[in-house]
């Protein structure tokens, strides 16, 4: 073992069964270490009644153990319920002595099988376990705060301060947070100054979200987010935001500073109307990072039916600055009014460098998709690309094979697979699909994995005809859906 790092162990700890960690403690003390922080690597506590929560609470107490916890999701929502209840006296009348009535009325079994257990200690040791839980989680590096729907209401009514003793437990260590969480609630869950500077943060992920749409969220964006996300700028390398509701993230990315080393950008925003559009920050943002973001992720995603004026969505002042060092580019456009697409196949051109590419909700006809890819070359350092096509022929492939020939991982969906039929309609021996794929052989594609996303065929015997044609059309693979060309052919499932 001393010839290989101690991480490298953990992570391979982390792919045995809980009964295989368990038969490594008796080995020795080393083994023992290991499979008690492949055991506690990751922990959640959230509703009092869930089995997890319990765990949580009755072990992580221990200096021994919580030190271990390299990962935690907390969801303080249904414990400021309880606390609440408690408190107020009122557990007669409240909601939430009606939840726990209802609770009680179920059988054990079906508590079981919902993943639930009794509540077996007070509110009160709950909260004393969890305050001193957070000061112990010293080596923590992954923290998911959730404060979901109604339980804004009692968090945000709660005075108990459950991160404090963490923030200064973790903040030196946690490489990566994620907040979900309602914007009036930011200013709990944050860390306060002077202790906001979290010296080790990597990777931010923000959920925009209100609770009330009364509330400004403009002005707890620019008074409380943004302000802590400068504070992270010398070690941030990925920040994420999903704005849940039309909330412009200008305001936001306009006041953000330059952060030298952020080379991963996750935008995922609401389109309601163009008139509410607006990208100015997004155009500063490129600007500000272009010179080392290498990974690009944007998801607009439609919430209207009707799009009175179509509007060249792509072809907006931020999607035209040049990003010399993007390698990663993922676009979601599931639901997107066609309407608006002008602009996006030469968007994507205009990135010659990239890796990967992954376009999620359009579908691609064969014209559009060699508009895309034509000529061979102009792509020419791509080795992963995942998307759809309104018809998957033979004809598609050899389009992808002439024009990416360096491409090693694809993953395509479709809506239709053609041509359909038989080459010899009066036997019906050779449907068309095979015999133009027996016209055409790709021994110089250098593509390894093909990966569908629906099965060839409804029917079996037309399936394993199509499965068999692409086995032998496409030398080079060496895995389809995740199976070997042996497997593929071999299973009857409907892949």
């Amino acid at each position: 073992m001393q010839d290989i790092p101690y991480d490298v162990w953990l992570h391979i700890a982390s792919f045995l069964s809980p009964d295989e960690v368990s038969n490594l403690y008796t080995l020795n003390s080393t083994w023992l270490g290991l499979a008690l922080d492949a055991r506690y690597k990751t922990a959640f506590i959230g509703s009092l009644h869930r089995r997890a929560t319990e765990r949580s609470l009755n072990r992580l107490t221990d200096p021994k153990i919580a030190p271990r916890v390299r990962s935690l999701t907390f969801r303080p929502g249904h414990l400021c319920k309880i606390l609440q209840a408690k408190k107020q006296k009122l557990a007669g009348e409240s909601g939430v002595s009606e939840i726990l009535k209802a609770f009680e009325n179920l059988s054990i079994q079906t508590r079981k099988a919902l993943g639930f257990n009794e509540l077996s200690m007070p509110p009160d040791m709950v909260k004393k376990n969890l305050m001193k839980i957070m000061s112990l989680l010293t080596c923590l590096k992954s923290l998911r705060i959730e404060v979901r729907g109604e339980e804004h209401l009692y968090f945000s009514q709660s005075s108990e301060d459950f991160f404090a003793p963490g923030w200064s437990a973790f903040k030196d260590n946690l490489t990566s947070l994620d907040l979900r969480v309602t914007l009036e609630d930011l200013r709990k869950v944050l860390p306060a100054p002077p202790k906001d500077t979290l010296t080790s943060l990597e990777t931010l992920s923000v959920q925009i979200v209100r609770a009330s749409i009364t509330t400004d969220a403009i002005a707890i964006v620019k008074d409380t987010l943004v302000p802590f996300i400068n504070k992270q700028y010398r070690t941030l390398r990925t920040l994420e935001l999903d704005v849940a509701e039309q909330v412009s993230m200008s305001p936001l990315l306009l006041n953000l500073v330059h952060m030298p080393l952020l080379s991963s950008f996750k935008l995922k925003q609401r389109l309601v109307s163009q008139e509410e559009l607006d990208f100015s920050g997004l155009k500063h943002f490129f600007e500000t990072h272009r010179y080392h973001l290498n990974t690009l992720d944007i998801g607009v995603i439609s919430t209207c039916i009707y799009y009175p004026t179509p509007f060249p969505f792509f072809s907006q002042d931020c999607f035209q600055v040049f990003l010399p060092r993007l390698q990663h580019l993922i676009l979601d456009l599931h639901d997107f009014p066609l309407d608006y697409l002008v602009g996006l196949i030469p968007f994507i051109r205009g990135f010659n460098t990239l890796l990967s590419l992954d376009v999620v909700g359009h579908e691609w006809s064969f014209e559009s998709l060699r508009e895309l890819i034509f000529p061979s070359g102009l792509f020419s350092k791509l080795r992963s690309l995942k998307l759809t096509v309104f018809l998957f022929t033979p004809l598609v492939l050899a389009t992808l094979a002439e024009c990416l020939p360096t491409l090693e991982s694809l993953r395509i969906g479709f809506s239709e697979i053609g041509p359909v039929g038989f080459f010899d309609i009066f036997t019906e021996e050779i449907p068309w699909f095979v015999y133009e794929l027996e016209q055409r052989v790709f021994p110089s594609w250098h593509l390894h994995s093909l990966d569908f996303e629906r099965p060839l065929h409804t029917s079996p015997a037309l399936r394993q005809r199509y499965k068999i044609a692409l086995v032998q059309a496409l030398p080079s693979v060496q895995m389809f859906s995740g199976l070997s060309r042996e497997e593929y052919i071999a299973t009857s499932a409907p892949i």
